[in-house]
């Protein structure tokens, strides 16, 4: 081979280096921002980008980049059409299809998006839909931060999950937590219920919503008032902590400090300043703690309970330690009250040991040593019945060794007494007294001037008493009556006594304080008449929203 062969293939060879050297230096110092950039585990890199340029623009610089790109940021992915990468401030911005993907936490997709490598912020605009398995929130403006994984948003914004969906015009969501923080206008929407109010947190793997402040819940069946408490969505529990009010079928309603109440299974019970209005029945409950199942049809009342009865301008009042009901279908209700039950109406006060009432026979049973007292009237039996015919009292049947007594004065006492008694009912007061079998009075005989006269002694098996205004006007003897009239000077009045007599006196004071205890403790609220106004004459009662569901204000 020749010397000037040689010459020009080392010219050739010498080129070639030259090009390729310098294309090689070209790509490294095109790439060198980056590859310094990438060095650094908290850098935005790129993972792919179809087409890209690099330029520096007011001490900036930018990588712009075209077409399926994709920036990384340790476990945070950003998808888009096309980026700015501001290489010295650890900056991106994203346009078109944007996609911010964290596995496990966030998977969120917009149509613009600020994200501040540093703070791990991200700024998303433009129809925002962030998912994380658990729920979807769709909203206009979306902050979220990929280290605490928390995003907040400040426009009107839906949430929706397998079972719900929630809107509000503020919110929070802790993807850590699983917990969502809504403000202003919230609702939550469920086939079986809505929800309305202020504030309110919602854990999603829970189904559980907070509430605080103004709370409404509305079903097919109840409406629920509370300014505090929490609501399960799967399984609609409601327990309510602050002005808890529920009304049910449009006609019960229920008043109390806390509240705890399943609306899947109808039952529940509250605590504190219990109040349990019927408008239907008429009837208001009052207590310290109730539990009720309304399958079941049963209730039960403690803490100096007071049960009221408004279907008679004459109200009925019951307390006792324990009131306990049992509805069963639309006829019958069975009502018991333990341990020292007192019931007091117009001018009547009864205790006894305990007592039951059934709806379908209208009858008042009193068990143990019962004793009314009626006006001037003290009546004991070992066992009463009371029957009742509509609103007002019919009669009153007392078995075994009945006993009516009148306190003439401090010594002296009108008696009547018979194995078994009937006192009779007209126009609210006793209008008759029979006593049959064994049947034996002793009463006082007036003059004139109201002077005593005597005192008649008299034995009858049967008897009958007529009175008029609670006091005796006719006594009618039966079946060979025996009757002695002593003189008033020649009366003993501590020998005028029949077997068995006992004066009462402490017994009705207790029935007394027990009613006025009652009362100290559960308080009027004003409550029942608020549900029921009295009309005026031919005008028609003007429709209004519940009381019992709007907050007390003091």
């Amino acid at each position: 081979m020749n010397v000037k062969t040689t010459r020009i293939r080392l010219i050739l060879v010498v080129r070639f280096c030259h090009k390729l050297l310098k294309k090689l230096l070209l790509l490294y110092f095109s790439v060198l921002p980056l590859l310094l950039f990438g060095q650094g585990k908290n850098l935005i890199t790129i993972e792919r980008s179809r087409e890209g340029t690099y330029e520096e623009s007011g001490g900036s610089k930018i990588r712009k980049l075209l077409g399926d790109v994709i920036l990384r940021q340790n476990d945070v992915q950003l998808f888009c059409d096309s980026a700015y990468l501001y290489v010295d401030q650890n900056k991106a911005t994203a346009f078109g299809k944007v996609r911010i993907l964290q596995p496990g936490k966030m998977d969120a997709r917009s149509r613009y998006l600020e994200y501040d490598g540093n703070s791990k912020d991200a700024y998303l605009k433009g129809e925002v839909v962030v998912t994380d398995g658990e729920m979807t929130l769709r909203t206009d403006i979306l902050y979220y931060n990929t280290a605490n994984k928390i995003a907040r948003y400040n426009t009107p914004a839906v949430i929706t999950n397998a079972e719900a969906v929630l809107k509000s015009k503020n919110g929070l969501y802790d993807s850590n937590l699983k917990k969502l923080f809504f403000q202003k206008n919230v609702t939550l929407d469920h086939p079986d219920f809505r929800l309305t109010g202020d504030t309110l947190h919602y854990h999603t793997l829970l189904k559980k919503a907070d509430f605080f402040g103004p709370t409404y819940i509305y079903s097919d069946r109840s409406t629920t008032y509370t300014e505090g408490g929490w609501f399960k969505t799967q399984t609609r529990e409601s327990f309510l902590t602050k002005n808890g009010q529920v009304a049910i079928d449009s006609h019960q309603f229920i008043r109390a400090d806390t509240i705890y109440f399943n609306d899947s299974l109808q039952r529940g019970y509250c605590i504190g300043g219990v109040q349990v209005i019927d408008t239907l029945e008429k009837t208001e409950v009052r207590g310290g703690y109730t539990r009720f199942d309304r399958k079941k049809g049963t209730s039960v009342v403690y803490n100096f309970p007071i049960l009221m009865n408004f279907s008679d301008p004459d109200t009925l009042y019951l307390t006792a330690d324990t009131i306990y009901q049992n509805r069963i279908g639309d006829s019958t209700n069975v009502l018991l009250a333990h341990f020292l039950p007192v019931i007091q109406k117009s001018d009547l006060l009864l205790l006894c040991d305990s007592l039951s009432y059934v709806e379908t026979d209208s009858v008042f049973r009193f068990y143990r040593n019962p004793v009314i007292w009626s006006a001037e009237f003290q009546i004991t039996s070992e066992f009463m019945e009371l029957y009742t015919k509509g609103k007002d009292f019919d009669r009153l049947e007392m078995y075994r060794d009945g006993l009516m007594v009148k306190e003439e004065d401090s010594l002296r006492y009108s008696q009547v007494k018979g194995k078994d008694m009937t006192a009779w009912f007209e126009n609210r007061q006793m209008a008759r007294i029979d006593i049959k079998g064994n049947g034996q009075s002793i009463y006082y005989v007036e003059r004139e001037d109201g002077s005593l006269m005597g005192a008649n002694k008299i034995e009858s098996s049967d008897i009958t008493i007529l009175l008029e205004d609670n006091r005796p006007v006719d006594i009618r003897f039966y079946v060979q009556p025996v009757a002695v009239l002593h003189p008033i000077d020649q009366v003993n009045p501590l020998e005028f006594r029949l077997k068995g007599f006992k004066w009462e006196a402490d017994r009705k004071k207790l029935a007394s304080f027990r009613m006025e205890e009652a009362f100290i403790c559960n308080p009027e609220r004003g409550l029942y008449k608020l549900l029921n106004p009295q009309p005026v004459a031919d005008q028609p009662t003007p429709a209004a929203p519940p009381p019992a569901l709007m907050p007390e204000t003091e």
